[in-house]
C-alpha cells in the first residue's frame, strides 16, 4: 500500500465506460454487500470498463480493523486489477453511537477519496453508505458525472423499525438525506420487486429505476464432489448430514430460530454449522453453549470459494429473515449460492425470496421465527434423498437462468441511459 496523491493522468487505457464504486463495505470483508460489489466490480472489469473503488479500511463484521492494514486517513492499492482507495473509519458494529460514528467517519472523509479518484462516467453508490451520499452527489455534479444509487435493502426503514436511530430529530434527518439522495440520483437500482415498489412510494419515478438483483457465480457455486479435507474442517462426523447457514450473524437474520430448531433435532445424526461473523455472533455462541447444543458448531467467516466447498458437503442450506413489513421486500443473499449448489433450501421468512423458493419448488418455506416448522422441514428433507435431489435440480436451474452475475450486470449496463 502507499499514500494517495491526486492524479491527472494514468497510463492504463479507458474501457467503454468508467465506474467509481463508493461503499463502506468491500472485500476482503465478508458479507452480502461485499460479495455483491466484488462480483459487480469483477464483471464490469471483465467487460472492459474501467473500475475504481472508494471504500473503508476493512473492519466489518467484527467491528475491528483487520490485521495488516495501516490506519492512515487515505491509502490505495491495486486489487484484482482495480485501483481501490481506502479511508480511515471508526470501526464499530451493532447499534448505538459507535455505529453512527462508523457511518459518519466514512462520509466526512469521503471528499479525500473522491479527490484522489479519477473522473468516472458513473458513480455507483451503495445505499448503506447513505451519509456519504451528500459529498458524493455534490462531487459528481461538479465533475459532470452521473450517479447510480444501489438500493440493496431499505436501510433507513429497517433502522427505524429496529429503533436504532436515536430520537425523532435523527430519524427525520435520516429520512431527509435518503429522499434528497434518491431525488438527485440519475438511476436507482432495485434488488427486488418489493424494493422497486418501495422506491416508487418514496417518489422515485419508474423511468429511473433499474433492475440489478443479487446474483451468483454458477461456476463457483455448483454441485460436485466434496473437496478433500472439507468434512474434517467442518467437524462433520461420518454418517452425519450437514445443515449449513453461511452469512452475517445480525439482528435481521434472527438466528435464534436455528439454535431452537437444533434442540429439536438432537435425535438425528445431523450437524448444524453456522459460518460467519456479525453483531449477534458472540451472543449466539453463548446461547448455544447454555442450551448444551452438541449438534451446533460456529465457524468464522471464510472466502466465497470456501463457502462453495462447504455447500458441496451440505444436505440442506438455511436462510432466515426476521418478521416485519420492512423486511418483506428482501431476497436473502444466502439464497442463490445454496440454489446454485444444487441443494434444497429451508427459508424461514415471509419475504420475496422465500416466496420464490416456494414457487419454483427449490426448498421449504417456513414462518419466520418458527423453530418447530424449521426443524420439521429439515427432518422432511433429510428423510427423503429423492426430494432433495429434485428440489436441488430446480434450484440450480433457477440460479443459472435467473441469477448469473454475468447476465445481470450485462443487462444493467445496457439499461443505463446514454448521455445526451
Amino acid at each position: 500500500m502507499r499514500s494517495v496523491r491526486r492524479r491527472r493522468e494514468v497510463d492504463e487505457p479507458d474501457g467503454p465506460s468508467s465506474f467509481l464504486i463508493v461503499t463502506q463495505y468491500f472485500a476482503p470483508e465478508r458479507g452480502a454487500a461485499q460479495v455483491r460489489l466484488a462480483a459487480i466490480a469483477h464483471e464490469l472489469t471483465r467487460r472492459g470498463h474501467r473500475v475504481e473503488v472508494l471504500t473503508a479500511i476493512p473492519n466489518y463484521p467484527t467491528g475491528r480493523w483487520f490485521e495488516g492494514w495501516r490506519r492512515r486517513l487515505i491509502q490505495e492499492q491495486v486489487e484484482d486489477g482495480r485501483r481501490v482507495i481506502r479511508l480511515w473509519i471508526w470501526p464499530a458494529i451493532g447499534s448505538g453511537i459507535g455505529r453512527w460514528l462508523n457511518h459518519l467517519s466514512f462520509a466526512l472523509l469521503a471528499p479525500l477519496g473522491l479527490r484522489a479518484a479519477r473522473r468516472p462516467d458513473w458513480v455507483f453508490l451503495e445505499y448503506p453508505a447513505l451519509p456519504a451520499a451528500v459529498p458524493v452527489l455534490w462531487w459528481s455534479r461538479r465533475r459532470g458525472g452521473r450517479v447510480a444509487v444501489n438500493v440493496a435493502d431499505l436501510w433507513v426503514d429497517a433502522a427505524i423499525d429496529a429503533e436504532v436511530i436515536p430520537g425523532r430529530l435523527a430519524t427525520a434527518l435520516a429520512q431527509r438525506v435518503e429522499r434528497w439522495a434518491l431525488d438527485r440520483a440519475d438511476v436507482v437500482n432495485a434488488v427486488s420487486e418489493g424494493v422497486a415498489d418501495a422506491l416508487v412510494a418514496k417518489g422515485v419515478g419508474r423511468d429511473r429505476i433499474r433492475w440489478l438483483p443479487n446474483g451468483v457465480d454458477p461456476a463457483m457455486f455448483r454441485p460436485g464432489p466434496v473437496p478433500d479435507g472439507v468434512r474434517e474442517e467442518l467437524g462433520l462426523p461420518d454418517g452425519h448430514d450437514l445443515v449449513l447457514y453461511a452469512g452475517t450473524h445480525g439482528f435481521v437474520h434472527q438466528l435464534d430460530v436455528v439454535l431452537e430448531a437444533a434442540t429439536q433435532l438432537a435425535d438425528l445424526p445431523v450437524l448444524v454449522v453456522l459460518v460467519g461473523d456479525g453483531s449477534e455472533r458472540e451472543r449466539l455462541v453463548r446461547r448455544a453453549a447454555a442450551l448444551g447444543l452438541a449438534n451446533v458448531r460456529f465457524l468464522p467467516s471464510v472466502s466465497p470459494e470456501r463457502v462453495a466447498a462447504y455447500l458441496r458437503a451440505a444436505s440442506v442450506g438455511l436462510a432466515t429473515v426476521r418478521a416485519g413489513a420492512v423486511y418483506e421486500s428482501v431476497r436473502s443473499a444466502k439464497m442463490l449460492p445454496v440454489l446454485a449448489s444444487g441443494i434444497p433450501l429451508v427459508y424461514a421468512a415471509s419475504d420475496e425470496g422465500a416466496a420464490i423458493v416456494e414457487r419454483i419448488g427449490a426448498g421449504i418455506r417456513t414462518p419466520p421465527g418458527d423453530s418447530a416448522a424449521m426443524a420439521e422441514a429439515i427432518r422432511t428433507l433429510l428423510a427423503d434423498p429423492d426430494l432433495r435431489r429434485t428440489m436441488g435440480a430446480r434450484g440450480r436451474e433457477y440460479a443459472v437462468q435467473e441469477g448469473d452475475w454475468s447476465e445481470l450486470v450485462g443487462s444493467w449496463v445496457e439499461s443505463l441511459p446514454v448521455e445526451g
